[in-house]
């Protein structure tokens, strides 16, 4: 501790003046200065300054220890004020050097031991004496016992009760606080005073009940003999400060009939109350008698026979689990030990009954369900993730599954227990290890919390303040780079996160050995069923052929690759086939989702990898099987790219989507150094889409946020690729420059659209504008790519030195590169096809260069050979390839070609007859050119913005559902009909989406067969496809009118 000198002047100041009191309170780490010089004051009152001094000085030393220095301040003030001499306390403080700052430590750490101490200064010097050591069992026992024996009166017994837990708890407290006493000691000490407590209770109601027996009948009473057993953390001499005790009460009777059991029924009630009752010191102990057979229901006190009757009959798993941490702790001790060896064979099973396993199984069940229920799962000591409970409850799980061969795990303390598992190697020396330590820590934290107010609780303070206090009375201090409670938090999160780890791991390993009890199971493990049994287990399901699905789900028992198990893949198969054939009986085609299920799996590799996955990750499993059942494009990414099982993985985790940037950033790293980077563009791609296909069916993303990101897929492949190419090209042809242009004073109305003289001789940009669906960024799975490609300025290539190409004009160099780049994303290769490429809506057409410069372009538009649907094209125009000025440019130019010309009174009859002329060839059930297809939402959208775009730039937008949007917002179309325009297209786009997911024939027909339809309906959630396709058809029909209707104002 660093060395603090007060000066007596500053402090006599600092007294008289609050405004001087500021630096020397803030030398004692107060944050309220107007309540610490309140405090100073009356210290003040009762010390001479010049001792008082000598007491800051040692505050301020302690002070950087103190997680709260404001509340150690007000109680020592309250402390010396209660104090019957504060001078003499003062001068103890001054003559031994660590008296006040322990005092200190236990003022700032809990207010209940404050209040205590405030109530009772004198009884401080006793504690430091006492030095917080352990006392024994048999002492604090005994102790009480014996004071209890003088007591005729309940108050009396009461009232010692009650003084003499808290004087033990301070002792307690004093050693763990002050000290740092191992929470396994302290844990110990707890249990010992409450053992203390419940021995001296019962044995007064024992006097208390035999005297009134005495006194009822005139003859000699003959007690029965009664032992209290302690169960939970006291069973396990695991108490905290404030838990509740979990008892049970037992008898044996000493006479016939009723009697005993009356007698031992008042006992256990009158120590009950002894213990519970509050008064003026509260109370001793809060009961917990749940535990006794029949819970609630039952009596406070049974008979030995009674209750191991009750448990050889109707004990249920978690009854036995709660017996793990069982022990006699007062009354007939004897009889409690052998109650409990004749209860034991029950505990510890050697074998396990199939009643026994489905136990077993649904506790599994609680542990890995429990945890994620509620709010504060995460800020929960005790029932959070990874939290006490989650310790406690394996480790007693681990002791049922081992105790019945192994006796020496069989312990009720959690620690012990660990220590023996490990030795037994039911837990490795890292599990044990890591256990033992967290476990520790959260006893601890649990203990700071609940020492605080006295309180049960075990949640985490919500305001940062008091969490930061806690991290302090943790013993984590600030430091340069790193808050105290930044420290904790981090701490506390990895250590519940590793427990958790740790414990799922636990519990899968030590119940996979085991059979379960389902006929699924048995059927699974069966070498040679019978054809009966195979009916009857099958024949639950809605197979056509329980045989044939029986063969086909055999067929995953086996492991197609040499070296790999198939013994290790039928048992994980057998653990999960109750969950797999449940959700396979929830598709439209039971029969061929397990086909498609033995046909991608077979692709996959370790089939038992994969049932152990599933065995822990039920969404996974579920996931699985829908994409088996009804997305073939799916299914087929995984059936071609076997170690994408982890893209499914995580798109069950991921948050959220990576955005344009991150996918970048990640094909890039992919792809450096790469010498063949065509196998890493179309693994990226189909990776990608698997992510964004999983969470589009789970409908974790809406259409419009699925579509943005098969939009940016394809805009970061296509970058690659222009890339690529634009490199390789380079080295054949030379660097593309920009040249004056030829005929300099014949540009006219064109010249803004020609490169500044500064940019003569420096390279020419390129520029890739995407159209259609990639334009809008609302591309589908399968949808083509629209590409035009344009340059900035005409000039020729300048070769490099060492280059052995020949030059060539910009216009045959970025043709060429488009060329290149087109069969490159559309060449159907060893990989498939990337992306179909269409680049005929370019302004020269099919037969002309593939790329133009951008004053061609804008010359196309502007002398008039621009046609009004090539304009209409233009609304979804957006540059996806070109720097950031040639963009900036590059859309300048798009809208003064889209605007080229005035809107004349006949352009809407002439776009309507556009989208008329499309729908020819479409059938009524083709969602996208059909009557009241999307084209009809994209056609009223493109209608608008060429009417109203000149002079509006707000409703430029090229995505469709934004373009509703700002529309609607300029007035250009009313709320209700753009509101139902959204909802219609979102609808019809959802649907397509998923038909494209079936890989149907038909990309865009809703399914005329009702297995197609089933299929749909079940992908989009739909129970009923009858109902869904009624819908899809009842809101094409008014998307429909609503287009004719808007079509005929435009015209009129």
């Amino acid at each position: 501790m660093t060395k603090v000198a007060i000066d007596l002047d500053q402090l006599r100041r600092a007294v008289n003046d609050r405004d001087e009191a500021g630096p020397l309170l803030i030398t004692l780490g107060v944050a309220n200065l107007r309540s610490a010089h309140a405090n100073l004051v009356k210290l003040a009152a009762d010390i001479p300054l010049e001792l008082l001094s000598i007491l800051l000085e040692q505050f301020a030393e302690i002070a950087p220890q103190l997680a709260d220095p404001d509340m150690a301040l007000n109680n020592l003030e309250r402390f010396f004020q209660t104090a019957r001499s504060p001078l003499a306390m003062a001068a103890l403080f001054e003559r031994d050097r660590t008296t006040l700052p322990n005092l200190l430590l236990i003022l700032n750490t809990s207010q209940h031991l404050s209040d205590q101490l405030c109530g009772d200064p004198e009884s401080y010097d006793l504690l430091r004496m006492t030095e917080g050591r352990p006392v024994a069992r048999e002492v604090l026992v005994d102790e009480l016992v014996g004071e209890v024996r003088t007591m005729d009166s309940e108050s009396e017994v009461l009232s010692a009760l009650r003084r003499f837990k808290r004087r033990e708890t301070l002792r307690i407290a004093y050693g763990d606080i002050v000290l740092g006493v191992p929470v396994a000691q302290i844990t110990r000490q707890i249990s010992y005073v409450a053992d203390a407590a419940v021995e001296a209770a019962l044995d007064f109601a024992i006097r208390k009940v035999g005297k009134r027996k005495q006194h009822g009948n005139g003859r000699e009473y003959s007690p029965p003999r009664i032992v209290a057993l302690a169960l939970g953390k006291l069973g396990g001499l695991e108490l905290n400060y404030s838990s509740d005790i979990d008892l049970v009460f037992l008898f044996q009777a000493a006479e016939t009939g009723d009697a005993s059991q009356a007698l031992a029924t008042a006992v256990a009630q009158e120590t009950i109350n002894l213990l519970s009752e509050t008064t003026e010191l509260g109370f001793a102990y809060r009961v917990d008698m749940r535990l006794r057979p029949e819970g609630r229901q039952g009596p406070l006190c049974v008979s030995v026979e009674q209750a191991l009757t009750y448990y050889d009959m109707r004990g249920r798993t978690w009854e036995r689990q709660a017996y793990v941490k069982a022990r006699p702790m007062a009354g007939d001790l004897e009889l409690g030990y052998e109650y409990l060896e004749r209860l034991e064979p029950w505990v510890y099973r050697r074998y396990l009954s199939l009643t026994d396993i489905t136990g077993i199984k649904a506790l599994k069940r609680r542990i890995e369900v429990r945890s994620t229920n509620g709010e504060f799962a995460a800020t929960d000591v005790k029932a959070g993730l990874g939290g006490i409970r989650d310790i406690e409850f394996v480790i007693q799980f681990l002791q049922l599954l081992n105790g019945g061969a192994l006796e020496e795990v069989r312990t009720g303390n959690t620690l012990e227990a660990i220590a023996r598992l490990n030795k037994a190697g039911a837990l490795t020396h890292q599990e044990s290890a890591m256990l033992e330590e967290n476990y520790g820590y959260l006893r601890k934290l649990e203990h700071r919390l609940q020492i605080m107010y006295d309180l049960q609780t075990h949640q985490l303070p919500k305001s940062e303040a008091d969490l930061g206090k806690i991290a302090r009375r943790m013993g984590y201090t600030d430091k340069v780079n790193r808050s105290a409670l930044e420290a904790f938090r981090n701490d506390f999160k990895q250590r519940t996160e590793v427990d958790r780890k740790i414990l799922d791991h636990l519990l899968h390993d030590a119940f996979s050995d085991n059979a379960e009890s389902e006929p699924e199971v048995d059927l699974v493990n069966d070498p040679d069923p019978t054809p009966e049994t195979i009916a009857k287990v099958m024949g639950k399901y809605p197979f056509a052929d329980p045989q044939a699905a029986y063969s086909n789900l055999m067929s995953l028992a086996e492991e197609r690759i040499p070296f790999l198990s198939t013994r290790r893949c039928r048992m994980f198969l057998a653990s999960i086939s109750p969950r797999l054939l449940a959700a396979i009986a929830l598709t439209p085609d039971p029969d061929g989702t397990l086909v498609n299920l033995s046909r991608v799996s077979d692709s996959l590799g370790s089939k038992a990898a994969l049932w152990e996955l599933f065995s822990s990750n039920r969404p996974t499993l579920n996931l699985y099987v829908t994409l088996c059942a009804a997305c073939p494009y799916l299914a087929g990414i995984l059936t071609s790219n076997p170690g994408m099982i982890d893209e499914l993985l995580d798109s069950l985790l991921l948050a959220k989507l990576p955005d344009l940037a991150a996918l970048e950033a990640s094909l890039a790293e992919l792809t450096r150094g790469a010498e063949d980077k065509e196998p890493i563009l179309h693994s990226f791609k189909v990776s990608q889409h698997l992510r964004v296909g999983v969470r589009d069916i789970l409908g974790k993303d809406d259409i419009q946020a699925t579509h943005g990101e098969l939009s940016n897929i394809a805009e970061v492949c296509l970058r690659q690729v222009v890339e690529m190419e634009y490199d390789k090209l380079l080295e054949k042809r030379g660097e593309p420059r920009i040249e004056p242009p030829a005929e300099t004073g014949s540009v006219g109305q064109f010249a803004e659209w020609q490169p500044s003289p500064n940019r003569f001789g420096q390279r020419c940009d390129f520029i890739v504008l995407a159209l259609g669906k990639l334009g809008g960024r609302e591309p589908n799975y399968h949808s083509d790519l629209d590409l035009v490609f344009l340059y900035e300025a005409e000039g020729r290539t300048v070769l490099d030195i060492r280059g052995s190409g020949e030059a060539t004009t910009n216009n045959h160099f970025f043709s060429e590169l488009a060329q290149r780049i087109i069969k490159r994303m559309s060449e159907f290769g060893p990989y498939g096809r990337l992306f179909e490429v269409d680049a005929r809506l370019r302004p020269t057409g099919r037969g002309g260069a593939l790329a133009v410069s951008l004053e061609e372009f804008v010359r196309y538009f502007l002398e008039g050979a621009g046609q009004l649907w090539e304009r209409q094209a233009l609304c979804k125009a957006r540059v996806v390839v070109g720097s950031r000025v040639a963009a900036n440019r590059t859309m300048e130019a798009v809208w003064a070609a889209t605007y080229c010309k005035p809107w004349q009174a006949d352009d809407a009859a002439t776009i309507r007859e556009m989208r008329m002329k499309l729908e020819e060839s479409a059938s009524e059930r083709n969602l996208k050119r059909g009557p009241g297809g999307t084209m009809d939402v994209e056609f009223i959208v493109q209608m608008l913005q060429l009417k109203h775009g000149l002079n509006n730039s707000a409703v430029r937008e090229t995505n469709t559902l934004n373009a509703l949007v700002s529309l609607e917002e300029a007035g250009f179309l009313a709320a209700e009909e753009a509101l139902f325009l959204k909802d219609a297209y979102n609808l019809l786009r959802s649907v397509e989406a998923r038909i494209r997911l079936m890989d149907a024939t038909g990309r865009h027909e809703f399914p005329d067969e009702d297995r197609e339809r089933s299929k749909l309906a079940y992908l989009m959630a739909r129970a009923d496809p009858d109902q869904l396709a009624e819908e899809v058809f009842e809101t094409c029909r008014r998307l429909r009118e609503t287009f004719l209707r808007i079509f005929a104002e435009a015209e009129g």
